[in-house]
């Protein structure tokens, strides 16, 4: 999930958008020391025919599964904290109530994402499907260890809602950048892109406004990529080691 949000102009790099990036340690077995979106992996029980209960009467533009959108709401959660929810009436989810929900943060964060689904019903909410706009869609090489299907998401953080890492150590760090800047330091060497991360922020660059990002995203029709071995390269992908494409042998879902 690209969470995004407006920088103020009283910065020293004056207006425009913001996204959140993420470091992960340098002792992961995937990806070690690369800058990534707050994500995970779709459970069994995001699939869980109540969810779609939550989302009757809506009218969702994204042409995607629901198991993904429920699995990109609960992954952004668990991981930095920010909830992407309404309530019954389709207002944004107050700032309090999910301070209130840090047990359930908890919970996930342990390997309950099961405890999603009623920890939303018990609180009133449901998730904010209708906030996300769907960016880009990368399959792994073939070839490689593992293949993973990846969808991207981006959405606006919500008002009065602030990141916050996670309890287990699974995320070094995290900053708010703007995407020139993270896309400047990625060719100069001094952060690591994946190279689905580097197209997502070459996408969110061309936009000064978060609305103007996600109309975006909205209308875009996304096509699926899945470039081939060879053609991760450093060239391709200035400040990109080719070796960690092939050591790590996969990418992030949802």
């Amino acid at each position: 999930m690209a969470l995004l949000r407006d920088r103020s102009g009283s910065t020293t790099d004056g207006e425009g958008l913001e996204v959140l990036l993420m470091t992960r340690p340098a002792t992961s077995t995937f990806a070690p020391q690369a800058e990534v979106f707050p994500g995970g992996a779709v459970d069994p029980a995001d699939v869980d025919p109540h969810w779609s209960e939550l989302s009757a009467g809506l009218e969702l533009q994204l042409e995607v599964e629901p198991r993904l959108l429920v699995a990109a709401v609960r992954e952004t959660f668990e991981e930095c904290g920010v909830l992407l929810a309404r309530d019954r009436g389709g207002q944004p989810c107050p700032p309090h109530l999910v301070a209130e929900l840090a047990p359930l943060r908890q919970l996930l964060q342990n390997g309950h994402p099961e405890e999603f689904l009623p920890g939303l019903r018990r609180a009133g909410l449901r998730p904010g499907w209708e906030d996300l706009g769907f960016c880009a869609h990368w399959v792994t090489p073939e070839g490689l260890p593992r293949i993973f299907d990846t969808r991207f998401f981006a959405a606006a953080l919500p008002e009065g809602q602030e990141p916050s890492q996670d309890d287990l150590g699974e995320l070094d760090s995290m900053r708010w950048v703007s995407p020139a800047a993270v896309l400047e330091e990625a060719a100069q060497g001094r952060t690591l892109l994946l190279p689905p991360t580097r197209a997502v922020m070459e996408q969110l660059a061309d936009h000064q406004t978060v609305a103007a990002a996600l109309q975006a995203a909205l209308s875009a029709k996304v096509q699926r990529v899945q470039p081939k071995l060879e053609e991760i390269t450093a060239d391709r992908y200035p400040g990109l080691d080719p070796k960690v494409i092939r050591r790590s042998g996969g990418g992030r879902t949802a």
